[in-house]
């Protein structure tokens, strides 16, 4: 038996479910992945879904520290929402 490893940050052991999550939602990535202010790595993925009836939302979050923001609405209404808790937004409970 080897060291046993630290486990993992929840947005990076379940990426692959974030993902999966959010295109079932309708939401597509809607840019390349960007530098995060936070931690400066190549690691910030941006998702976006239209909608004629809320506007939108626009997901941001940083597949590296986990920092993540929402948009809610459209046009000068657009609100918002830092700190986001995409874990919970998006029903994936992390395994204790």
């Amino acid at each position: 038996m080897g060291p046993k490893r630290p486990p993992l940050p929840p947005w990076l052991e379940h990426a692959a479910a974030i993902r999966k999550v959010l295109k079932t939602r309708g939401f597509k990535p809607s840019d390349r992945v960007q530098a995060c202010e936070t931690c400066d790595e190549y690691a910030e993925e941006t998702w976006s879904l239209r909608s004629a009836n809320i506007g939108g939302r626009d997901i941001c979050y940083c597949a590296n520290c986990g920092r993540s923001r929402s948009w809610k609405g459209s046009g000068d209404n657009r609100a918002v929402e830092e700190p986001f808790d995409l874990m919970t937004f998006l029903g994936i409970k992390p395994e204790s």
